[in-house]
């Protein structure tokens, strides 16, 4: 296993503590180990591109080990979050998440995209936004303007991925 393989697990294995120190009301050891685990996702790239460790593994599980990461952490913050934000994060990945195994039965390995990117950001901004709201470093209203940009780059995002996949499996008409 590589480095940048095992930080794309690591950030997988970080949610169960930081959904248990969140649930458990320790909000700044939940907020420190988040901080950790989305900062695995840009050492993963790292050690990917820069000292050429790229995988067929690593190109899917470091996308499903954000959505792991996003998903659940969004879910156990649904005492905060709107439940259609939560919803629709879930339900974008889940539709893209179905299209890439469509096009991996085809052969087809389809890396993570610059849209992709801005919404997995997008999102950690938005759980940041949760810690810092319930530390009081951050009011409801701006965190609910961050949930409604995020909101709108995770549907772009949706749409996009959708094209292009519909094009790249030849799945349009």
């Amino acid at each position: 296993m590589n480095l940048a393989n095992f930080f794309s697990i690591l950030r997988a294995v970080l949610t169960i503590p930081i959904v248990w120190f969140y649930l458990e009301g320790w909000d700044i050891v939940s907020f420190a180990v988040f901080l950790f685990a989305a900062f695995t996702d840009y050492l993963d790239g790292f050690f990917a591109r820069r000292k050429n460790q790229v995988t067929d593994f690593g190109k899917v599980f470091d996308q499903v080990s954000d959505k792991i990461l996003i998903i659940s952490t969004a879910v156990t913050m649904l005492d905060v979050l709107p439940i259609w934000y939560v919803l629709t994060v879930f339900a974008r990945d889940t539709l893209i998440n179905g299209l890439r195994i469509l096009a991996a039965s085809k052969g087809i390995i389809v890396p993570a995209r610059w849209i992709g990117k801005i919404k997995t950001v997008s999102q950690f901004v938005v759980l940041i936004g949760v810690f810092l709201l319930k530390m009081g470093l951050l009011t409801f209203p701006i965190l609910m303007f961050l949930v409604i940009l995020s909101f709108i780059v995770t549907v772009l995002s949706g749409i996009f991925y959708t094209m292009d996949l519909a094009r790249i499996t030849k799945m349009e008409g």
